[in-house]
């Protein structure tokens, strides 16, 4: 689903907590982090028990990264679910040395979403700038970076957890402390 200012979020609604991860597709450490981002889906997004949201905060990746981001939008507004699905492939792509236009041209025909159309759509997307603009006043200077919401308060940082990724067993006992309350 989407949020209200844009943002995606995976998982039961009435869940307590929100997980949210700025990244870039392009930054090697979050390349890095993404299977336990997976792990942390399989385990507690599935279950109910939390949810994920995802936010793209450029930095290696830069220009390239805003692009690829925006016209992530554009494709999901064609065929609901692409965002997600070339969301995984990004990842792995980035990861062995693939990122550029010519990738998300041929992500776009493998999904079955048009190319040509999301790159339209995408000159006048700003949803890259709203998740930059919600990482910054989040504190959130590279990436990964992983911030906590509960319920439907405000995203916070999670204490002792400035900077880069927690470890699964850091997620996992705030979702288990939520989920007592």
């Amino acid at each position: 689903t989407r949020l209200e200012d844009g943002g995606f979020v995976v998982g039961n609604p009435e869940a307590p907590i929100t997980i949210i991860e700025f990244a870039d597709y392009a930054c090697p450490h979050c390349q890095d982090y993404e299977p336990t981002m997976l792990r942390f889906i399989n385990e507690h997004v599935k279950s109910g028990k939390a949810k994920f949201e995802f936010r793209i905060f450029p930095t290696a990746g830069g220009a390239t990264t805003e692009f690829m981001g925006n016209m992530l939008v554009c494709m999901e507004e064609q065929k609901a679910g692409s965002f997600w699905k070339a969301h995984d492939r990004l990842f792995r792509d980035a990861a062995s040395g693939n990122y550029d236009g010519e990738t998300l041209r041929a992500i776009a025909a493998d999904i079955g979403v048009d190319y040509n159309t999301a790159l339209e759509c995408s000159r006048d997307q700003k949803q890259v700038a709203t998740d930059t603009t919600l990482g910054q006043q989040l504190s959130v200077s590279g990436t990964p970076a992983v911030r906590v919401r509960y319920a439907d308060g405000e995203a916070a940082i999670i204490p002792g957890q400035e900077r880069g990724g927690p470890t699964f067993d850091m997620l996992t006992a705030l979702v288990v402390a939520a989920n007592q309350q």
